[in-house]
């Protein structure tokens, strides 16, 4: 596979061309200078790519599908994705997003390229990529940078019919993608299920308490105070776990009466330290 121009590097040194050139200038001066600097560079002759420039060079690919395997090249190469390649994806709107929801749907395609989709696909047809983020997220066995966008992705905004798919699929993810469809659904109180699923984490998952309570607090459901109250007394709690549910307890206008005392635990230790 050759190796596909690494525009960034070239940039870079133009950049860097022009600051010799400037003198003594300050950190501001720089990073004003940037901008100017960067759209002379891109709309520059380059004898490197035949005379024509930087931006002429992608506006030469006139196909999605010469595009996307530009954007798989430079993923399967680990070279930085050029700002102009996905500037021109931008340029061709909604006509781009059936190739890119292509690229994001397949698990066989590089992870960074469909990562790129997905930021694209956010930018060019939002409603249409909430549908592929909840696939993402429900098929996420491990962790993962695409499936942690994904989760990002679909956040506050996320549509009724995506919100049932993830509670449909709840069951049947990982213990992982679990915990991303929890934090989707901590934003859409008033569906039983979805606190039903957080208690069960809370009071059945010991590795995931901490994390199940700071979801209840954030679900807003005042049924969670009794079982998180039960949980301070436990004998395995580090203190971590215990100010995470206690802080949730009080988000949900419950009351923690007395201070625990966790003597060896080192989170605990270092608060006493900082006294």
């Amino acid at each position: 596979m050759a190796i596909p121009m690494d525009f960034d590097m070239m940039f870079r040194q133009a950049f860097a061309k022009k600051l010799r050139g400037a003198g003594e200038i300050g950190e501001e001066e720089a990073e004003a200078l940037l901008g100017s600097v960067y759209e002379e560079w891109a709309s520059a002759p380059d004898a490197r790519l035949g005379g024509i420039s930087p931006r002429q060079w992608f506006l030469g690919m006139s196909s999605t599908e010469e595009l996307i395997a530009c954007l798989e090249d430079y993923a399967r190469a680990r070279v930085d994705v050029p700002d102009l390649l996905l500037e021109r994806f931008e340029s061709l709107g909604e006509d781009a997003a059936p190739a890119l929801e292509r690229l994001l749907a397949d698990g066989e395609r590089p992870g960074a390229a469909r990562e790129h989709a997905l930021s694209l696909l956010l930018e060019i047809a939002p409603s249409r990529c909430e549908p592929l983020a909840a696939d993402i997220v429900l098929g996420a066995e491990e962790s993962s940078d695409l499936a942690e966008h994904a989760a990002e992705a679909l956040g506050e905004a996320t549509g009724i019919s995506v919100r049932q798919k993830l509670l449909e699929g709840y069951e049947n993810a990982s213990e992982y993608a679990k915990m991303l469809i929890l934090e989707i659904l901590c934003n859409f109180p008033g569906d039983n299920r979805i606190y039903i699923h957080m208690r069960d984490m809370l009071v059945n998952d010991p590795e995931r308490r901490a994390f199940a309570a700071r979801l209840l607090g954030r679900l807003g459901d005042a049924r969670a105070i009794e079982p998180m109250k039960k949980l301070l007394s436990m004998s395995d709690l580090t203190y971590f776990e215990y100010m995470e549910i206690r802080n949730a307890i009080e988000a949900l206008g419950g009351e923690v009466v007395g201070e625990r005392e966790f003597y060896g635990d080192p989170d605990y230790e270092h608060m006493r330290s900082l006294e």
